[in-house]
């Protein structure tokens, strides 16, 4: 992160507590005009230490970057800078609220903070199953020619969530327009017998988000797990969808990282 931010701003003074500069003269790096612009990601968040680390230097970016209200960056911060994914429940609360906590005492009034808290991007993937059934009678009222092969075959992408975690990469690269045109199906949020469906259609869709944006920065301290300590399942998956790092998760959490980021950006 300092990094991206001394290139793109050679005289900041952020350069000594931040960042080390490099032997040679880069010309070939991820440009940045604002910082509401960097999008920080931690696929395997935990109790969101990274992250939080993250939201101090963000602070002084800002701050570097001429805003001057303090509540105004940590909104920024929260709603645009820093995104966490992370499969265990408790785990991913922690995170919640250590970033929720870190963010208040970066505020003028912690009480206002508190009386109307602004949500942060932690995703904790759930596992989504449908049955056909439930899925064509969604279809019949939303309308077949909405579901694209990619988006049927990302709605079963989700069973086993809390197994594959962000190494699961959905078929569907660009859920928002298809979110949108769902979330604001009258029919749908008066149908009964379909609110189940439709929450989770829309759950998957939350997910798919997380897992599909590009991210100027991936960082992590990955799980680490040799294939023999993995469960069918899991092995089965990563001998399909990652044969070069099977082997174990860290070499396959790099290699999803590569695919998280965008041209340029750092892992």
């Amino acid at each position: 992160l300092g990094r991206v931010w001394k290139l793109n701003n050679p005289d900041s003074k952020l350069k000594t507590d931040y960042y080390i500069e490099p032997e040679t003269v880069e010309d070939d790096y991820l440009k940045i005009t604002n910082p509401t612009e960097l999008k920080i990601c931690d696929p395997a968040c935990g109790s969101g230490h990274i992250l939080v680390y993250a939201f101090d230097l963000l602070f002084e970016i800002y701050k570097e970057s001429g805003y001057t209200d303090d509540d105004t960056i940590v909104e920024n911060i929260l709603k645009h800078n820093l995104y966490g994914i992370e499969i265990d429940e408790r785990a991913s609360e922690l995170a919640a609220f250590a970033l929720a906590m870190k963010a208040a005492s970066k505020t003028g009034s912690k009480r206002r903070f508190f009386r109307k808290p602004i949500e942060v991007n932690i995703c904790k993937l759930e596992n989504i199953k449908f049955d056909n059934e439930e899925i064509h009678k969604y279809m019949n009222v939303v309308g077949r020619n909405l579901f694209t092969t990619d988006l049927q075959t990302t709605l079963n992408q989700f069973e086993e969530a809390d197994n594959f975690g962000s190494l699961i990469q959905p078929a569907l690269q660009d859920v928002t327009s298809i979110f949108k045109i769902l979330q604001e199906n009258k029919k749908l949020n008066q149908d009964m017998f379909l609110a189940s469906t439709h929450e989770k259609v829309l759950k998957v869709l939350k997910q798919t988000d997380y897992l599909t944006q590009k991210y100027h920065i991936v960082v992590a301290n990955p799980p680490y797990m040799g294939s023999k300590g993995m469960n069918k399942e899991l092995s089965d998956f990563l001998k399909k969808s990652y044969p070069d790092s099977k082997s174990d998760l860290f070499a396959t959490f790099i290699e999803r990282g590569l695919e998280f980021i965008k041209e340029n950006g750092y892992m």
